[in-house]
């Protein structure tokens, strides 16, 4: 697995527990998740969810869930969608619809999912817009498909909208700690569980280490003894992706921002490309857990980098 595919891989999980944040609007106007390009008028009876990126209608017990995926996935969900693959999973699919968007084009899957005793309503619709891909899954019980028809739902997704790009200040808002200087890096997701991503150039998607990233996440953890730390820290770095002929310059104990660290500071090549990288981990450990800081660029770009990595790793305050 590559390193960018891993990034996205953590931060797409990260984004499956997003808190939804949404701004004033008219009726008539789509609704944005927090930190998703896409956004949708919902049907009758949905509101914003603060459990997971979407919808939900409690009375109906019906949810939507919205996922923004890098571009390459729709090709990937078109070949993975099969009906049976997806009878594997329980769901027996009754049609599958084309949908066509003025920027883009999809598919609409609509069956049922056992799940133990209940039985619900699936409607899937992948799409791919605006140069990335979007997958929207709608849940209903059994019991309130009358409250909820499969019209009302394809009517909702005729109106989902990309927009261009979610603003900075809502991907920092997501996050449970606060970034105080981004020391010229760019924000490229964030989500409520603490995972951001980071980036210095044009591209959201960074293949061969074209531009470094810096990836940020909380981690729940009994915290290890002092003598315990140096295996620990190793464990979690030489469990990253993507690296082979990793040679480590540095592994030893830092206080950062008052609170007890671990630096390991490497130099390895990149798995596909062959690309001479540098690479650094920072673990700042809690009371029940740690943050964990992992950056890596070309070999060239380093000097001038890391003093900025630094300056980024010492803004970071919990909230």
């Amino acid at each position: 697995m590559s390193i960018r595919l891993a990034v996205l891989k953590a931060v797409a999980a990260g984004l499956l527990a997003a808190v939804i944040a949404v701004a004033p609007a008219r009726a008539a106007d789509p609704i944005f998740p927090l930190n998703s390009r896409v956004g949708m008028i919902p049907p009758p009876g949905f509101v914003p969810s603060t459990k997971f990126p979407g919808f939900e209608n409690p009375t109906a017990n019906a949810t939507i869930v919205i996922v923004d995926l890098p571009p390459e996935a729709y090709a990937d969900i078109e070949k993975t969608f099969t009906d049976e693959a997806l009878k594997s999973r329980g769901v027996t699919v009754e049609s599958r619809d084309t949908i066509e968007f003025k920027d883009g084009r999809g598919f609409i899957i609509t069956g049922e999912q056992v799940v133990g005793a209940a039985k619900r309503r699936d409607i899937v619709m992948a799409a791919t817009l605006s140069g990335f891909a979007t997958l929207v899954s709608v849940q209903i019980a059994e019991e309130s498909r009358a409250a909820v028809p499969d019209e009302v739902v394809r009517e909702a997704f005729k109106t989902i909208v990309a927009r261009a790009a979610v603003p900075d200040e809502e991907k920092l808002s997501a996050l449970p700690y606060k970034l105080g200087n981004l020391a010229g890096f760019r924000v490229v997701r964030g989500s409520p569980d603490g995972n951001v991503l980071l980036t210095e150039g044009p591209d959201d998607t960074v293949a061969a280490v074209a531009q470094p990233f810096v990836l940020i996440g909380l981690a729940p953890s009994e915290i290890p003894k002092p003598e315990e730390r140096d295996a620990f820290a190793r464990k979690i770095f030489l469990g990253v992706p993507g690296l082979k002929d990793i040679k480590i310059l540095r592994a030893e104990p830092q206080r950062i921002n008052g609170q007890s660290g671990y630096e390991i500071l490497a130099e390895a090549k990149e798995q596909r490309s062959n690309t001479e990288v540098t690479t650094v981990q920072w673990l700042r450990f809690g009371q029940n857990g740690y943050l964990q800081i992992f950056a890596i660029a070309r070999r060239e770009a380093w000097n001038d980098l890391f003093p900025r990595l630094r300056a980024l790793r010492d803004s970071i305050e919990l909230r």
